[in-house]
């Protein structure tokens, strides 16, 4: 299969050293030479588990479920739908009704990504805050058995109010992701550009690193669109 340039759409926000709301940061290795004409460097990163554009898999809430190594990459690539749910206020839920937009679209093991429009706050100084899926809605959502289900806002779970500087204390428990993840599915936060792929659907690619004892991994997500 040939891909053309115009097919492929980024989703993922790249990493920025120093700037993410999860740390990352980079250094030279000791084996680095900066010579002026031929330099050789090998970076050294810290990186954490749910820097940047990231998946959660199922150790995330489950002590025996399925790290970044053992998870199974066929659920990492697949068809993807996206449901339109902009609009929303920080705290306000995306409904059954929304979720039900997407109805003769969807197919089975399909990839899930919920178009919020939070991706604009990424970095910024409220960019958590964020619409959580209702629990109404996943459950319409799981008869599909989503490989994945994300967002392009920080978060999915259910809000259990804020503190003082508004930040959003998701609930206890977090019901959202445990079941997902009891259902194999993992979650994606902090995707981006859903809206070039919102209405169709595409064949997208979730790169993460196979991590051996590692909840979540940053990673490259595109998609790819029939021309």
């Amino acid at each position: 299969m040939k891909i053309k340039r115009e097919q492929i759409v980024e989703l993922s926000h790249p990493l920025l050293r120093g700037r993410e709301n999860f740390p990352f940061e980079v250094k030279l290795g000791e084996e680095s030479r900066l010579w002026p004409d031929n330099w050789y460097i090998e970076g050294v990163a810290t990186l954490a588990a749910h820097a940047g554009t990231h998946v959660e898999v199922p150790y995330h809430h489950l002590i025996d479920g399925d790290d970044c190594m053992k998870y199974d990459v066929y659920h990492m690539i697949g068809e993807c739908v996206v449901v339109p749910c902009e609009g929303k206020e920080p705290g306000e839920e995306i409904t059954l009704e929304d979720v039900k937009q997407v109805e003769g679209l969807i197919e089975d093991e399909d990839i899930v990504f919920l178009h919020t429009g939070y991706d604009k706050y990424f970095r910024s100084e409220n960019w958590q805050p964020y619409p959580p899926l209702s629990m109404e809605a996943l459950e319409w959502l799981m008869q599909y058995h989503p490989k994945i289900i994300g967002t392009d806002a920080s978060g999915v779970e259910l809000s259990d109010g804020y503190d003082e500087d508004g930040r959003m204390h998701e609930l206890f428990g977090e019901p959202i992701h445990v079941k997902c993840m009891t259902n194999y599915t993992a979650i994606v936060e902090s995707l981006t550009n859903l809206g070039a792929i919102e209405g169709i659907r595409t064949t997208v690619f979730i790169l993460a690193l196979p991590m051996q004892g590692m909840d979540a991994s940053p990673c490259r997500i595109v998609a790819i669109k029939d021309i």
